[in-house]
């Protein structure tokens, strides 16, 4: 049975989501989230004091393996869609 991380998204200190991710998630999984869910292309992502990029393809459980929050800061005024949940 997999591990299930529930993660909350905190998106320029003002849009705050979760989301739960298998033990298998990688940091370049997120990204993609990211860019597929919430339409966030560039950004900076901040866990545990730890900026990371989309060519770190460390687990996210490596990172955080209890959960923890993510800390998502966009280059662009950011509105979060009302129809993301």
């Amino acid at each position: 049975m997999s591990k299930e991380i529930f993660v909350v998204l905190i998106i320029n200190r003002l849009y705050i989501r979760w989301e739960i991710f298998n033990e298998h998630t990688t940091i370049c999984d997120v990204f993609k989230l990211l860019k597929n869910k919430y339409n966030i292309k560039k950004c900076i992502v901040e866990i545990n004091d730890l900026y990371l990029d989309t060519s770190n393809n460390s687990r996210l459980q490596d990172i955080c393996p209890n959960g923890s929050s993510i800390y998502i800061t966009t280059s662009k005024k950011y509105r979060l869609c009302k129809s993301i949940f």
